[in-house]
């Protein structure tokens, strides 16, 4: 009876979740419907290849945290809770994306406690890691100067220093979370945020390659041929928007909020009605990705 009553609250929640992604998918293409593009395939088989290397990335350094917390899972556990966890995004409020990713790690056997505090880890070394890229994307290209980068830029030292194991601990004690065999130290902390910080450039380059695909018709405006000299501007607004929509608990995965962030970032670089389009064809582009993603685990699994 236990077990009839958990796998129907897991096709219950499974069907909601895939009801607010069908739906963010159909009002998206609702939206490009009227739109008449044109399109330059390889640009969008690349930003899929770049979706294809950055994800397991995801998958290996969740392992690799977990590791450091002293809980051992294959990269294919690792996988799979990463990624049917980011599912719940889709629904409004994070709740559903923490008690999946705790619900799927504690059948992986890593207790909830200790899930609960490496999903934390993660999101504050990946909201550090953003503001990092977007710093750096600031100090490449001049175009980024202006005062929402800049202060984007002096954010960057407190990012680094607010990932401090003496700062961690802190918040966890006061939080009352922090385990007794918690031993991150700073450079493992530091190493993680630097192959986040990878991971923003090249989900920045698939963002780049996937913004550039399509443009409407006549021919291309200026910044689409533009080749790689705005490539350090889209891995910046990329990873500032990211962490704005992954700060709203309101809006399922960041819907609108990160659209509205990239829109007013990419009106200093592109023309009218591209810093509108550019988002929108890129959350299609990520939804995609992620659902095929999730359909390929749990058809693997499946199998098994």
């Amino acid at each position: 009876m236990k077990n009839v009553a958990r796998k129907t609250i897991g096709v219950a929640v499974a069907g909601t979740i895939l009801f607010f992604i069908i739906r963010n998918l159909v009002s998206g293409l609702a939206e490009l419907d009227a739109v008449h593009f044109n399109v330059r395939p390889w640009r969008i088989v690349g930003s899929f290849l770049m979706l294809a290397i950055l994800f397991p990335v995801y998958g290996r350094l969740w392992q690799y945290i977990l590791a450091k917390m002293g809980y051992v899972v294959s990269f294919g556990q690792s996988m799979r809770i990463w990624f049917l966890s980011q599912a719940g995004r889709y629904v409004p409020g994070k709740i559903w994306f923490a008690l999946g990713r705790v619900y799927l790690c504690e059948r992986a056997g890593v207790p909830r406690g200790a899930a609960a505090v490496a999903m934390g880890l993660e999101l504050a070394l990946v909201l550090a890691s953003a503001i990092v890229a977007f710093g750096i994307a600031a100090v490449i290209s001049p175009a980024l100067a202006r005062r929402e980068y800049l202060f984007g830029l002096v954010l960057v030292p407190v990012a680094v220093a607010a990932v401090h194991p003496a700062v961690i601990r802190a918040v966890l004690r006061k939080l009352g979370r922090l385990p007794e065999d918690f031993e991150l130290s700073y450079p493992d902390i530091l190493k993680i945020l630097g192959f986040y910080v990878i991971c923003w450039g090249i989900y920045g380059v698939g963002f780049h390659l996937i913004g550039t695909a399509f443009w409407v018709s006549g021919s291309p405006p200026e910044f689409y041929s533009s080749g790689v000299r705005v490539l350090p501007e889209m891995i910046g607004v990329n990873a500032l928007a990211w962490a704005g929509g992954l700060l709203s608990v309101v809006t399922p995965a960041g819907l609108g909020v990160r659209e509205g962030i990239s829109g007013v970032l990419l009106s200093g670089l592109v023309e009218k009605p591209y810093p509108s389009l550019i988002p929108l064809v890129a959350r299609l582009w990520i939804t995609a990705a992620e659902l095929g993603t999730i359909g390929i685990l749990l058809l693997v699994r499946g199998r098994k």
